[in-house]
């Protein structure tokens, strides 16, 4: 380990942690990420000022720190007194446009070296990059004041007055997709267009014409999302909110196509280096960039220090060991409802077909790519998620009883475990296993 990364890594674990989301990235995932949270990286988006100073990901999990977080809040709210959050969404809507022609343009142009066409990339991937955090930041100073505004005006059932209220106004791509479906539009064009939804990780292969059909076949009719009335002086904050939840799901989506499209180039990349695509995932961009390649394990650790960086593999936190001999577990309720059945762990996309009519879906967090597996199963829980998360979104949609942020559902909840998910009081009971 250098100099440099030793100190990132005691600078950083000065912070309390704990373990916060579940995502299968590597080092060329992460690598697009650090640097992204400076205050030089936001103010290339125009968000002069904001700093998220460190974050931590190790063996597959994002950590939080409230500390780290709460420090951005006094910087946001004087940002919101004079901003919106939909310049933020319009900020990213013209960054993806131009950069989608920039990305197309760069795989055609043989002429163009390698090597730029990767710097290019790296400076795109990581504007994307501070758009992500951004979300992340406003969401911890609005949803706060958001209940605790709510809390005055509404009595009872806040936690589901909030999602509903909170729910979006602009659709994201995969209600564009299905709408594109339901008018007609052929399979082989929005396969096209929107294939890459499944490779929400970077490096999955995306949807055949197959999986797309049955998709058609099951979908339902689009059902009008009915609002619930808003007092007056709540008004402003739930128009920000809806626009926080639609920036959350396209800031990411944004992310996944981009990096979709550079495949021409990072196969390129992999090719000079003798390193399978697949293969690119264990790689730091910046190496591929730099010429000297290293390859990291799949327990890899990420610490970002005010910009500065230390990659390096192995957990950088003593484990944390799960009493999984429980029989009960707790949420947060995104849709009431009370159902007996037969559980699913689903712990990535290539295990969503074992969901079956009647099956409650267990996972670490739902995303587009499950919606098929979620409009067969009787209930979801997650590990993660807030009340406007995608798993608390679509079980208001499909009036299916949801608990989302259990923490250790994955952990304690074994498959063909027959369980009972009361999410009118928050629990998930193991019945028998």
């Amino acid at each position: 380990m250098t100099k440099t990364s030793k100190q990132v890594l005691d600078s950083a674990l000065k912070y309390k942690w704990e373990l916060w989301l579940k995502r299968n990235f590597y080092a060329f995932m992460m690598s697009l990420l650090t640097g992204s949270a400076s205050k030089q990286a936001f103010k290339k988006i125009g968000l002069n000022g904001w700093e998220l100073k460190s974050f931590v990901f190790t063996e597959g999990h994002w950590y939080w720190s409230d500390e780290i977080f709460d420090a951005v809040v006094p910087t946001l709210k004087d940002w919101l007194k004079v901003h919106q959050v939909n310049e933020i969404s319009d900020s990213l809507e013209i960054f993806y446009k131009k950069s989608r022609i920039q990305i197309i343009n760069l795989c055609q142009d043989k002429n163009i070296p390698l090597k730029k066409k990767l710097l290019i990339l790296d400076n795109i991937f990581h504007k994307t990059g501070s758009y992500i955090w951004s979300a992340h930041m406003l969401e911890h100073v609005l949803w706060n004041e958001m209940k605790i505004k709510t809390a005055k005006y509404i009595l009872t059932d806040i936690d589901k007055y909030i999602g509903d209220a909170a729910y979006p106004d602009k659709k994201n791509s995969l209600e564009l997709m299905e709408d594109e479906m339901r008018s007609g539009v052929d399979l082989k064009i929005i396969r096209k267009k929107y294939s890459w939804m499944r490779a929400r990780d970077g490096f999955s292969r995306p949807y055949s014409l197959q999986e797309l059909a049955e998709h058609k076949a099951n979908l339902k009719k689009h059902k009008i999302h009915i609002y619930p009335e808003i007092p007056k002086p709540l008004i402003s904050i739930y128009r920000e909110a809806r626009e926080l939840v639609y920036l959350r799901t396209r800031r990411t989506d944004v992310f996944y196509e981009l990096i979709f499209l550079s495949r021409p180039i990072l196969k390129e990349a992999a090719k000079k280096y003798g390193i399978s695509f697949q293969n690119l995932k264990y790689y730091q961009f910046s190496d591929l960039i730099s010429g000297k390649p290293k390859k990291y394990s799949s327990n890899m650790s990420c610490i970002d220090y005010e910009g500065k960086v230390c990659m390096m593999d192995g957990n950088i936190f003593a484990s944390k060991n799960i009493n999984e001999d429980v029989s009960e577990i707790k949420g947060m309720t995104a849709q009431l409802g009370c159902v007996k059945g037969i559980a699913k762990v689903v712990l990535s996309v290539k295990e969503v077909s074992k969901v079956q009519k009647g099956d409650i879906l267990v996972t670490y967090m739902t995303s587009p790519d499950f919606l098929q597996a979620m409009k067969k199963a009787s209930a979801f829980v997650t590990n993660e998620g807030g009340l406007t998360c995608h798993a608390a979104i679509i079980a208001r949609e499909l009036k299916t009883p949801c608990i989302i942020g259990t923490k250790i559902a994955t952990k304690v909840i074994k498959d063909g475990d027959l369980i009972e998910v009361d999410a009118n009081h928050g629990i998930v009971k193991i019945l028998k296993r």
